[in-house]
């Protein structure tokens, strides 16, 4: 039940994103109460889901095949595999399935313990199809899976259809058509969650059930009406913008949907692992020989049991800020506008992004011009639009859609028993609203292919992960008994707490830049200082990496060049930040100030080739020392030596002239070159008279060749900067 607790805090941080997505990339409202109106869904969905909770009792594997003291050992074993494998995908911040790992789990547990026992009793692994419900098993996998493409189908459609009524000039459409479209929304919200999903609740009893279906026909019909004139009025009276509740309305389903369907992924093996206590407990008889037949009964949960759970889920969801990391994830991959992109194109997505294009050229040959004309014009960007608006990732068309749908889809398969992929159907339907609303254009489309190709091919991992790892944890629990059980939970414990450390520290250097990119207008004098700032961070990185790296030349030692190379890895991220948002943060710049956008990208550039002089000095050190080559002899010793201090004293120089807005060191820099030039010479004096090695030849060409592109680097940052001044 401990471990219990652990789970719902992991997999709400995961599955946060299923529901906050949408209200959060069209900033619907403000952050508080967007949680504030999910929480509320969260509390009312866990009431409803005790109708689910036998998949995680009898769904995949036959109870009764266990004793007790083996059926918990699976139950461990996915708890344990279960955490573990959920804290990774939140650290990576990319939205996974708690159902699919649930499922796998309770698969790879089951199926190896059952062999074991199977083993131990003298027969072999023809007794998987009594260990296993092979049918129950297949039936809910095809049904996860199958959901992924049904999902992104329906969204594409529905976002398509929205889009051509109402194209992207909201308050023209939404006087007209509004209404309607809030009406049919909201009514379909609440027929799939209170009429469907109140199916196996113990709030609703079967008489209840029965009379809200036999006039299901009518309750809509006037649901609709009624919801539709209601808004109508309120759109006339106090000029609201319907789409705010709908949006605010489809967090709440769709938070109630999320728990109604996957708090059985957070505490169903751990009820089920407390009626089997109880069960082995009444009965007198040892734990070896009890079955537990009675886990094939309907037992409906204790109600105290779901609200403790939504309440942690309430309390994981305010706290947590893994939950936000899985979030972003999702919303730049919908995101209307260009920007950063997380994800790096690969083969498989220029592929599909190039047949795409070839599709849909043949489609504009086949569909009539005038037909082709009109539909253009729906999808035309409004760039009237407020500040807000121009914030948001996508508009309150999208984030409805996105929500109505998700919430119909994943709301119907828990009516059927079916454990849908609350990730999986959010996630493809935001991923099909997206592509049907032209959000991937030929400047994004190949690195957001390739973000949800990414994180489907996760998903997949997921399951292999999920199967093999619980099956390990079981075997090892199996034949090592209470110890194997107490290493194994203090080793997850362990990785929870070193995951919480690194991803801490990891947020705290991403926060760094965040305030200056967010603000919507940024001075001249804002962009020069925030650009002095990286300047001077960066130097001071860059002399720090040159002194270990020349250093460790001398000492032969590998240590410090990696840690050296460390800090270029941080760097070198940096940089990789700053290339992706140059343009879009000078275009953030005042208008009309050509010298500060200048100054930014000449900043940028000089900033490139320092990396990568500094990163070839490490990298032929680290080459030299690992290989065990010579270490420079007395000679060389000391140039190596003297061009550290020399060089160090120089960057230090190039530091203060900038930061204190100085004149450039022209006398030092003029001193250095003239110094490297007089060694190169000397060098290659050493070669023609064969008085150096090939190897130290070639590093010290190497070294020589660096550090003055370096010095030059860092000269002409100053004459920018003092330029400007």
């Amino acid at each position: 039940m401990a471990i219990a607790v652990v789970d719902l805090i992991v997999g709400v941080s995961n599955d946060a994103v299923n529901f906050l997505n949408s209200a959060i990339g069209s900033r619907v409202a403000s952050f508080k109460i967007i949680l504030l109106v999910a929480s509320v869904g969260i509390i009312c969905g866990s009431m409803f889901s005790s109708g689910m909770m036998e998949i995680a009792r009898n769904g995949i594997f036959n109870p009764s095949y266990f004793s007790f003291d083996k059926i918990m050992i699976v139950f461990m074993a996915v708890m344990l595999t279960d955490i573990i494998l959920l804290d990774f995908f939140n650290s990576l911040g990319l939205p996974t399935s708690t159902t699919v790992s649930l499922v796998f789990e309770l698969l790879g547990a089951a199926l190896v313990t059952g062999l074991l026992i199977s083993f131990d009793n003298g027969f072999g692994f023809e007794k998987w199809s009594e260990i296993i419900n092979y049918s129950s098993a297949i039936t809910i996998i095809v049904g996860i899976f199958l959901s992924v493409f049904l999902s992104f189908i329906v969204g594409s459609i529905v976002q398509h259809l929205a889009r051509i009524i109402f194209s992207f000039k909201l308050k023209k459409s939404l006087r007209r058509y509004g209404a309607i479209f809030s009406g049919i929304a909201i009514t379909s919200i609440i027929y799939f969650l209170l009429i469907k999903g109140a199916k196996g609740s113990s709030f609703v009893s079967d008489a209840q059930i029965k009379w809200i279906t036999a006039n299901t026909l009518p309750i809509v019909l006037i649901s609709v009406v009624v919801w539709s004139i209601l808004i109508q009025i309120l759109m006339w009276w106090k000029k609201i913008n319907p789409l705010k509740g709908v949006v605010l309305l489809g967090t709440f389903s769709l938070a109630m949907a999320f728990a109604g369907n996957d708090l059985v992924n957070f505490i169903g093996v751990a009820v089920a692992g407390l009626v089997s206590f109880q069960s082995w407990a009444a009965s007198n008889v040892p734990a070896s020989e009890f079955t537990l037949g009675i886990l094939n009964e309907k037992i409906v949960t204790p109600t105290w049991i779901l609200f403790l759970g939504g309440l942690v889920m309430v309390i994981t969801l305010w706290t947590n800020s893994k939950s936000r990391k899985v979030t972003e994830t999702e919303v730049s991959l919908g995101r209307q506008d260009e920007g950063d992109e997380k994800f790096k194109p690969n083969v498989v997505s220029r592929v599909l992004v190039g047949s795409a294009m070839w599709i849909g050229r043949l489609a504009e040959q086949v569909i009539p011009e005038r037909w082709s004309r009109k539909i253009s014009i729906q999808f035309a960007k409004d760039t009237s639009g407020d500040v807000a608006a121009d914030q948001a990732s996508f508009d309150l068309i999208r984030a409805s859609i996105n929500l109505v749908v998700a919430s119909v889809l994943i709301a119907y398969g828990t009516s059927q028993k079916l454990p849908l992929s609350t990730t999986f159907v959010t996630f493809m339907v935001a991923m099909g609203s997206s592509f049907a609303d032209q959000a991937w254009g030929r400047e994004s489309a190949v690195y957001r292919v390739a973000g949800v190709i990414n994180v489907i091919a996760g998903w997949l991992v997921t399951a292999v992960v999920a199967l093999l790892a619980s099956g390990l944890l079981a075997f090892i629990m199996y034949y090592t008994g209470n110890a194997g059980f107490i290493a194994l939970t203090v080793a997850a414990a362990f990785l929870l707490i070193r995951s919480h450390l690194v991803f801490s520290k990891k947020e705290k250097e991403a926060k760094a830049d965040a305030p200056l990119l967010e603000q919507k207008q940024v001075s001249a004098q804002q962009a020069i200082e925030e650009s002095r700032k990286n300047t001077v961070s960066a130097l001071e990185t860059i002399r720090s990496v040159t002194e270990k790296s020349l250093q460790a030349l001398l000492s032969e030692t590998t240590d410090p060049l990696r840690k050296a190379h460390t800090q270029l890895e941080k760097l070198r991220q940096q940089n990789e930040k700053l290339d992706s948002r140059i343009i879009k943060y000078v275009r953030k710049m005042d208008k009309g100030n050509q010298a500060a956008g200048r100054l930014y990208i000449q900043v940028f550039d000089l900033m490139q080739d320092m990396y990568q002089s500094t990163s070839l000095i490490n990298d032929v050190i680290m080459n030299h020392v690992v290989n065990h080559h010579s270490p420079p002899k007395k000679k060389y010793a000391e140039l190596t030596a003297s061009l550290e201090k020399r060089l160090s004293h120089f960057i230090q120089s190039g530091i203060d002239s900038i930061s204190k807005q100085q004149q450039p060191a022209f006398d030092e820099a003029l001193q250095l070159q003239h110094f490297i030039t007089k060694k190169i010479d000397e060098l290659v004096v050493d070669i023609q008279n064969d008085d150096i090695g090939n190897r130290m030849g070639l590093l010290q060409t190497r070294l020589l060749l660096e550090l003055r592109d370096l010095a030059d680097a860092v000269l002409s940052l100053q004459k920018v900067y003092s330029t400007y001044n």
